[in-house]
């Protein structure tokens, strides 16, 4: 039986009979490994299933998606509130989190809109300027909620 066999390197060795190919790979001390139908490879079993593992897992760490840690005010909330919500969003995006401020609206708050848009923005600004978070998504209204994103600021190279 013919097969194509495959060196340690990656390189085709070409057609070979079956024996010449487990003689060559026991010459190497590697084991003769099946790649598909009538072809074969000179690898040590041990390494590739680990490097295999490996790969796996380094596709798997950069499938997972990062956490959004959310911040809720209302448009009543006090500016010594307000000052403790902004250390909490400077402590998550230290980490490198993403960060939603959520604003809530409820009853007849919904007729103060601008003056929480503007209460926002007033959160906002000092991380900005600081140089502590970008604005990923200007605030805007998602029904009763006055929405927005904050990410940490892009590394200056």
């Amino acid at each position: 039986m013919r097969i194509v066999l495959i060196g340690e390197d990656g390189k085709k060795i070409g057609d070979v009979s079956m024996e010449d190919a487990e003689r060559k790979a026991k010459e190497a001390g590697k084991d003769l490994m099946m790649v598909a139908k009538n072809v074969y490879r000179i690898a040590d079993a041990g390494k590739l299933k680990y490097e295999q593992k490996q790969r796996q897992k380094r596709q798997r760490a950069q499938r997972r998606t990062h956490k959004v840690k959310e911040i809720k005010i209302g448009p009543l909330t006090d500016t010594h509130d307000l000052d403790v919500k902004s250390r909490h969003i400077q402590d998550f995006l230290k980490k490198g989190l993403k960060t939603k401020v959520t604003m809530q609206f409820k009853g007849r708050q919904m007729a103060f809109r601008d003056a929480g848009l503007q209460k926002m923005k007033a959160l906002i600004e000092p991380l900005v300027t600081a140089g502590l978070a970008e604005v990923d998504k200007e605030p805007r209204f998602e029904g009763r909620n006055l929405v927005t994103f904050l990410i940490p600021p892009k590394k200056q190279d």
